[in-house]
């Protein structure tokens, strides 16, 4: 029987992926499921390893795909951003 993927998941609950591990890989040597598994030049290598990661976590798909002008954005809405402290919170009752 296979044993479970090593791949840790989730953004706000990390927890082990539930997949059945299927390959192992070649730099790291865990076992993975066929989702976060690649077939590379040098053989099969997990998505953590890919990426260049020590553990095995999966990143967000979109944050990998920022860049220096993305980060900028983001800098420049937190400096513009109103905080006013007057309306931190909201009484809805």
């Amino acid at each position: 029987m296979a044993k479970q993927c090593a791949m840790i998941i989730g953004f706000l609950v990390p927890h082990q992926c539930d997949n059945k591990a299927v390959a192992t890989c070649g730099k790291c040597g865990r076992r993975y499921c066929d989702e976060h598994v690649a077939m590379v030049h040098g053989g099969v290598l997990c998505t953590a390893c890919e990426q260049g990661l020590a553990e095995p976590i999966e990143i967000a798909q979109v944050a990998k795909t920022f860049d220096e002008q993305d980060y900028a954005a983001f800098d420049q809405a937190l400096l513009a951003a109103d905080f006013d402290n007057d309306d931190m919170f909201a009484d809805l009752s």
